[in-house]
């Protein structure tokens, strides 16, 4: 067994005492899927003290409730005499301690979900997300934190993004419980491969990779992503980096100094796969910049307990879409030709999508919370990733054009670390967001925050036009079609919320309130009605149930658009210095 990773809060005044708390993992059995955690208090003053597990994980937003995954749930002094315990909410336990100055909590954590938001305990390794496991002091998230695990004897390694502490083997420490709860750990025989970028040091964790993949051209392209954001914002905020690279799997999460990223790990064995896995490593990699440090100022410090609402994830994920493939094109990792075949490829995906034309990105940012992440309803919600990442374009190219290539969002984005990361210590209002980007073009920018602000039509070929490109549209007949109403899933049903004039919706008779029971004798669910929607044609009839009877709504066939993107034979000077200097 590996030595226990052992969890100390160190010493820190709290009321009249020093309390200290420690953290025992252990794994007796991976099979069962599960961690047993016992937590130690010490140095504790009153007659009791409310401990909290985090709802969400700080990344993905979107409320998990984690608390709900916990049992056999237990309370003592350091005696062993039992302490009274009440869940006073979902995710709060209050603990009597009755004048004891110590409490000694044990509870199990179910580790079943293969996500990077959620922890996972399998037969031959374990990824662990604190969230998900770690119990804090309410109102005391200063405290520090070492860690230490107990894991099978098979388990040789361990990756994390935790300071190691020195003479004690496989234990860390954290300064306080928000990098405590923003540091993963990765249990198993992971391959661990290294690099140095500015003399500071960066790992990378594999698991389930294809042994015809070069270590070696993954270790070197990594290496190209990391000095291409470092040469961009100036600055090497951490000591060291990991990069948990998990290929089994979906979905990543951004972290101060190490990211989760699990994928199919077959598809690296593609160019066109690899190039896809190279873009998605560099979003991780470069949020521990924009997010981490450039960030709304909703998100940090955080509130574990409830939602943590911003208008602005257009710009934390949005706009790291957009770097995410300049990253790789700067690198030398993507030529020219296939940037712009990315962005047309991301220019049609986001046209093609119905939702597009009813919420706005600003929107869109504000209620992830209650629709899952990604919009409840493809047809009449977007994805801030997609519609940010258009933005991201204009908005560069809008400052680039305006300051005649002097600035662009590249040093937006400087600023915003400088003047408020480091100087500052806060996030940023959506005001100053604004205000920096106007202040790098010299000039008010009012059509493009119109454009986040609503679901207004994006004009491409005009911010495309100041780097001497062309787009060209054509449309094709497929599959799908426009329903031309927005409904919301409620109790009763699906609800409409709203009818666009002289669309199907509207001759079929639908109006705002009725409510859609059945689909086409299915239950109303968004999916049942996305996919029926999506399965249509020019023609067919789609059958609605609603609460005042039944009627048949006629779907006009939605036009698949295709673009294409090319640069233009007669560009000018400042044109010809916007295009060098954007796609250098």
């Amino acid at each position: 067994m590996l030595r226990s990773l052992l969890l100390f809060l160190a010493p820190v005044a709290f009321a009249a005492s020093v309390p200290s708390i420690e953290f025992k993992l252990s794994i007796p059995n991976p099979s069962a899927k599960s961690v047993h955690v016992t937590m130690r208090c010490h140095g504790l003053e009153g007659e009791w003290h409310d401990f909290q597990m985090s709802a969400w994980m700080p990344g993905f937003y979107r409320l998990l409730y984690y608390a709900d995954k916990v049992s056999k749930f237990h309370a003592a002094d350091d005696h062993g005499k039992p302490l009274d315990s009440e869940k006073t909410t979902r995710n709060t336990w209050r603990i009597v301690t009755a004048g004891s100055h110590s409490a000694i909590l044990d509870y199990d954590v179910a580790a079943t979900t293969r996500f990077a938001a959620q922890s996972l305990v399998d037969e031959s390794r374990a990824y662990l997300a604190p969230p998900s496991l770690f119990l804090y002091v309410d109102n005391r998230l200063d405290l520090p934190a070492t860690v230490e695990v107990d894991a099978p004897a098979a388990w040789t390694s361990i990756s994390t993004g935790l300071d190691p502490v020195k003479d004690h083997p496989h234990t860390f420490r954290a300064p306080d419980v928000d990098v405590l709860m923003d540091t993963p750990i990765l249990l198993g025989k992971q391959e661990l491969l290294h690099f140095e970028v500015n003399r500071v040091p960066h790992t990378i964790a594999l698991e389930d990779i294809p042994p015809a993949i070069s270590r070696e051209q993954i270790t070197k392209d990594l290496q190209k992503i990391v000095q291409a954001s470092v040469d961009l914002i100036g600055d090497i905020p951490y000591q060291h980096y990991t990069f948990l690279l998990m290929g089994q799997g979906n979905g990543g999460i951004e972290h101060l100094n190490s990211s989760s990223i699990a994928f199919n790990g077959k598809n690296l064995s593609t160019p066109e796969g690899y190039r896809k896995w190279l873009s998605y490593v560099a979003h991780e990699y470069f949020h521990h910049y924009n997010v981490k440090r450039i960030r709304p100022i909703a998100l940090g410090p955080f509130d574990y307990s409830r939602e943590n609402l911003t208008h602005m994830l257009w710009v934390s994920e949005g706009l790291s879409v957009y770097y995410q493939d300049l990253l790789c094109l700067r690198s030398g990792l993507f030529t020219r030709a296939q940037y712009l075949d990315v962005l047309r490829a991301a220019i049609a995906k986001f046209e093609n999508a119905p939702g597009h034309r009813y919420q706005s990105a600003v929107e869109s940012s504000w209620t992830t919370w209650s629709t899952g992440g990604v919009g409840n309803d493809r047809n009449t919600t977007i994805s801030y990733y997609d519609n940010g990442g258009m933005l991201g374009f204009i908005l560069d190219l809008s400052i680039r054009h305006a300051s005649a290539n002097r600035k662009s969002l590249d040093d937006v984005m400087r600023a915003l670390y400088r003047n408020y990361y480091q100087q500052r210590h806060r996030g940023f209002t959506d005001l100053e967001f604004r205000e920096e980007c106007e202040r790098a073009a010299g000039t008010s920018l009012p059509e493009v925050f119109e454009y986040a602000a609503s679901p207004r039509e994006m004009d491409y070929a005009k911010y495309l036009a100041y780097a001497g490109l062309l787009i060209d549209a054509a449309e094709k007949e497929g599959k799908g079609a426009f329903l031309g109403a927005n409904l919301q899933a409620r109790d009763t049903g699906l609800t409409v919320v709203d009818v666009d004039p002289a669309s199907p919706a509207a001759k079929a008779g639908l109006n705002p309130g009725d409510t859609v029971l059945e689909v086409e004798g299915t239950k109303a669910t968004v999916k049942v009605l996305s996919d029926a929607i999506a399965a249509k044609k020019p023609g067919d009839h789609l059958k609605l149930h609603l609460d005042r009877g039944d009627i048949e709504a006629e779907l006009a066939i939605t036009p698949q658009r295709t673009y294409t993107i090319r640069e233009s034979p007669q560009r000018d000077e400042l044109q010809n210095r916007i295009l060098a200097n954007w796609l250098r």
